[in-house]
């Protein structure tokens, strides 16, 4: 990420380097103007001394001005680059995330992903920045400050004065190293927080309805806290750092005044060379205490960095092929002997299975809870990687075709619902560049729930607020349908996404789905076994094996567990 960014912003950074290295010049010869400003004060006899004094006095005016432009060059070339950086970064990164697949994202909160966006970017945003100014500052600054310093005075001064300031570069390069492990650890520490926080917005609900205040409260002081001691053990690093810098600057104004005072009243040195002497001093304490700066902002800009390139490295477990197949209309999905596991666990989530669907069918698919009903159709959908040989999809084995082919062909509703803080008809048109709201009124109402939007305040316009939090879980279930029935895919896959609707609208919808949408493919995981009974076929999970198969009066007739879970949802209902 760092390699590329320079590769395209170099010459900014040699433009703005140069800027800078101007300003640094310019502020070199102002103590030496004033030096002979003073010294010609001290000989002040005739009018052409005067008007020497009064072109000293335009000089400085005139640095001033050259600094002044100069600066404004330095931070467009170099903050503007860093601010590049921070753009071009974030994007990079948006984009590698979107690339990765599920189980990353298995691993990771939104917190913890925001906070590479937030902190770990803005981290290397200022050694990119600042670093590169106090960088550039402390190595010129530092080399030619000594030599006007010898030169405008004595070598013997220049020394003496020097003795104590390479003291500032030890104490940086020694306190640099607890810089990086506790910069690290605070970066580590914030992502934590900042997940859990992200995590507690989102079941605010859930929390108020447990009414556990007080103890999500303590987890979250708990983690504040941990998050305070860490920057602490960083604030006490600098705490300490930073007052040793300055307290070695001061002994180099001791010096100069303990050895400097005598020569000028001896007349050795005159006193505007001494003035300008001590303002060198000055200048010299800045790039060298800048050392310390720059290690502090290098070293945290590291651990960023560091974090930062874990995440840019981060590989899909889903592997695309190099020269993918395409299929243009899903046929058939056939499934052989599939054992799957999920990435990273040791427990068979699918044993042995063995499913097929062809084009146009009606398919169920029941079971008990965790028996491996949704991991079946997220691996159709390829959002986890399976072996070869084992899943095709018109004959062609699933990993011979790219992820966003298989994709784009089929609409997969999740249990979990999601909608966007946008309007009913932009959340229903999500998957469409242009849409026509008299299209987006169709699938709202093949979905049911046109009867709710007309009575919501803005109709079609009405915006559901974040997640949906404006509608209730059965709207927001049928919009979810109407939004995948939109796409107008080949295949559509309900998982489970109508357990909030009551049974009726639930038969319902899906008697309206394979009246007005014939000739797709339909697969339906449901616990409510009354809407299968016009399926092709059904499959009966349990423990990860498929136990029954057969249309809904053949699994009655066979007295399995279809049949005792068929004949406890009646009982129930009585």
């Amino acid at each position: 990420m760092l390699r590329e960014f320079l590769k395209k912003r170099w010459y900014f950074y040699i433009f703005g380097i140069i800027s800078l290295i101007v300003i640094d010049l310019l502020q070199l010869f102002v103590p030496r103007v004033i030096s002979k400003a003073i010294n010609t004060i001290q000989v002040l006899d005739n009018v052409n001394t005067l008007n020497e004094v009064k072109t000293l006095v335009l000089s400085i005016l005139g640095l001033a001005f050259g600094m002044l432009f100069g600066r404004f060059w330095w931070r467009y070339f170099i903050m503007g680059s860093s601010r590049f950086f921070d753009y071009s970064a974030k994007k990079q990164l948006f984009d590698k995330v979107l690339g990765l697949d599920m189980h990353f994202f298995d691993k990771h909160r939104s917190g913890d992903i925001m906070a590479y966006f937030t902190n770990d970017v803005s981290t290397v945003e200022r050694m990119l920045g600042i670093g590169v100014v106090q960088l550039t500052d402390a190595v010129f600054m530092t080399s030619m400050t000594i030599f006007f310093m010898a030169r405008s005075t004595n070598w013997k001064l220049t020394l003496i004065a020097l003795i104590p300031l390479p003291g500032i570069i030890l104490v940086s390069l020694t306190f640099g190293r607890l810089i990086f492990k506790r910069s690290r650890r605070t970066q580590d520490v914030y992502m934590d927080l900042s997940g859990y926080t992200e995590e507690t917005m989102d079941g605010i609900r859930i929390i108020k309805s447990f009414s556990i205040l007080p103890k999500i409260e303590e987890l979250f002081e708990k983690k504040a806290k941990e998050h305070f001691h860490a920057t602490m053990s960083l604030i006490r690093v600098w705490g300490v750092m930073w007052p040793l810098v300055h307290f070695i600057g001061t002994l180099s104004f001791f010096l100069a005044l303990a050895v400097g005072g005598p020569m000028v009243i001896r007349g050795t040195v005159t006193l505007g060379d001494y003035i300008a002497f001590n303002s060198y001093i000055g200048m010299l304490v800045w790039p060298l205490t800048a050392y310390g700066m720059v290690m502090n902002v290098i070293q945290q800009g590291r651990a960023s960095l560091q974090r930062l390139k874990e995440l840019n490295e981060a590989k899909p477990v889903v592997v695309e092929p190099q020269n993918p197949a395409k299929v243009e209309r899903i046929e058939s999905i056939s499934i052989k002997d599939l054992w799957f596991r999920y990435p990273g666990t040791e427990r068979d989530v699918l044993k042995g299975v063995d499913f097929e669907v062809k084009k146009g069918q009606f398919v169920g698919i029941v079971g008990t809870v965790g028996s491996g009903k949704s991991t079946l159709v997220k691996l159709i959908s390829k959002l986890y990687p399976v072996e070869r040989g084992k899943i095709f999809i018109n004959d062609l084995d699933i990993n011979d075709l790219h992820s966003q082919n298989i994709r784009d062909l089929i609409s997969y509703v999740p249990q979990e619902t999601f909608l966007f803080s946008n309007s009913v008809s932009q959340n229903v048109a999500f998957a469409m560049e242009k849409y026509d709201l008299e299209e987006v009124k169709k699938y709202v109402q093949l979905a049911a729930i046109d009867d709710d939007v007309e009575k919501f305040p803005d109709k079609y316009d009405t915006v559901v607020g974040q997640r949906g939090v404006m509608l209730s879980g059965g709207q927001k279930q049928r919009l979810t349908i109407a939004r995948a029935l939109m796409k107008k895919a080949d295949v559509y896959i309900f998982d489970d996404c109508l357990s909030a609707v009551d049974p009726e609208t639930e038969e319902e919808i899906i008697r309206t789905l394979r009246t007005e949408m014939k000739g797709t493919t339909m697969i339906i995981i449901t616990h409510r076994l009354k809407v299968l009974q016009n399926a092709d076929v059904i499959y009966v999970f349990d423990q990860g094996r498929i136990l029954e198969k057969g249309t809904h009066y053949e699994l009655l007739e066979n007295e399995g567990l279809y049949a005792r879970m068929f004949k406890k949802q009646l009982v129930l209902e009585d």
